[in-house]
């Protein structure tokens, strides 16, 4: 398992390139969803925004995920020369057209089969929550409601975080520890989904289901590569949240967690390669 760590993180290195698609799709995503939310006055503006976001997500992930499989690929093969190995990792570039065309219709269904399971996950873990936790007072509910009635303010929700009680604090923590752990269990229910659309089928429901059978199979393994991750994501996100005080501090920390978002997707397609792929 060592070793595939180690793996994963040359690769990276080596591959480094595959930071770039990501950051200026992850950028042109953002600026969209900023423009159209300053000019959505109708449910028609609505309606096309949410479909335009659809398939540039798709295009995204579709283009990207095609390119990391090509990455792995190219970590097989014997390169004598560094500038050839550099010369194969920049033609990943050329597979962007050839990865759009036989994974965009795929991702757009990963993203409305996504969307389904938040509708379900939703109201059990809410349910759940009720049932073991409680329900929130009438006094916190009040609260809330102004926070979310204007969300940008941050005199509401400082005057809110201020009036509460160590119950209240209390309560809202084992809420938050209730939403993590759901979706966490979520997240590795889906570790090599998109692993499995790249390698074997790009039917995402099919693949969305043969995916959580693989998990199962190797399980140990699985679940020591997503716990590892996943505290390494917590710290990441963890630091983060303390360096957007400092604009320096920010960028580093902005560019280790897109470096980390290319080290984790190599990883589990690496897994996912010499596990299945042998």
């Amino acid at each position: 398992m060592r070793e595939l760590f180690k793996q994963a993180c040359k690769i990276t290195n080596s591959n480094i390139i595959l930071a770039v698609p990501l950051i200026v799709g992850i950028k042109m995503l953002d600026l969209y969803t900023f423009f159209s939310r300053a000019h959505m006055d109708s449910s028609g503006k609505v309606i096309l925004a949410s479909i335009t976001v659809l398939f540039m997500s798709g295009v995204l992930c579709a283009l990207w995920f095609y390119m990391v499989k090509g990455a792995v690929a190219l970590s097989k093969k014997v390169f004598v020369l560094d500038v050839d190995r550099a010369n194969a990792s920049l033609g990943l570039f050329k597979t962007i057209p050839e990865g759009i065309g036989k994974f965009f219709l795929s991702f757009v269904g990963v993203y409305l089969i996504l969307f389904f399971i938040q509708l379900i996950a939703t109201p059990v873990v809410y349910l759940l929550g009720i049932n073991i936790i409680g329900t929130l007072d009438e006094a916190s509910a009040q609260g809330l409601m102004q926070i979310a009635s204007d969300p940008a303010s941050n005199t509401a929700m400082a005057s809110f975080v201020e009036q509460l009680t160590p119950a209240q604090i209390v309560f809202f923590g084992k809420w938050s520890l209730l939403f993590m752990i759901a979706t966490s269990v979520i997240m590795y229910l889906l570790m090599l989904w998109v692993p499995e659309i790249l390698y074997r089928t790009a039917n995402p429901f099919v693949a969305l289901f043969t995916s959580i059978a693989k998990l199962f199979k190797d399980f140990w393994n699985t679940f020591r590569i997503f716990i590892s991750l996943w505290l390494m994501g917590f710290v990441l996100l963890f630091i983060y949240t303390f360096a957007v005080i400092n604009p320096l501090a920010y960028l580093i920390v902005s560019i280790i967690m897109y470096y980390f978002m290319v080290y984790l997707t190599v990883l589990i397609f690496l897994y996912y390669a010499e596990k299945y792929e042998k």
